[in-house]
């Protein structure tokens, strides 16, 4: 499919729907995030659908790294607030799964030059507040003594 049908498709969608009587939402019915559902209605349905054709439209755009995803922020705002689950943006990779062990790339946070000043400001405060407390648990144990 192009993504010139997909947008028609989209934009179709989204004119027929009115989002305020869409209901649309997940739910847990069990103890267990594996007995979940999405309740909604076709209106809710299609309208999340949308929200998934955007995305793929938009992951054909980005730029991927070996092994990696892009991040797409969704709609969410018609979806029932009552729900047990909110999902407000998809990660998408274009890597193709081959065989069922397969897992989805994981995020590979890179460290930056702020992220370990950061740390190390964290750990210059921490030792600082563990030395004022050894120092102070001295101080007062000899005026006890």
């Amino acid at each position: 499919m192009t993504d010139e049908s997909i947008q028609n498709i989209i934009t179709e969608l989204e004119n027929k729907n009115d989002k305020e009587k869409a209901y649309f939402g997940f739910y847990q019915y069990g103890g267990g995030s594996d007995e979940s559902c999405i309740r909604g209605n076709r209106k809710g349905l299609e309208l999340f659908a949308t929200e998934l054709l955007k995305a793929s439209i938009e992951s054909e755009e980005n730029d991927y790294l070996e092994n990696q995803f892009s991040y797409n922020e969704i709609d969410i705002g018609w979806t029932d607030s009552n729900g047990d689950f909110f999902f407000d943006s998809i990660e998408i990779t274009n890597k193709d799964k081959k065989n069922k062990e397969d897992q989805f790339p994981e995020y590979k946070h890179k460290s930056t030059i702020t992220d370990k000043f950061n740390h190390l400001i964290l750990i210059a405060v921490v030792s600082l507040i563990l030395l004022f407390l050894i120092t102070g648990s001295v101080t007062v144990i000899k005026w006890i003594i």
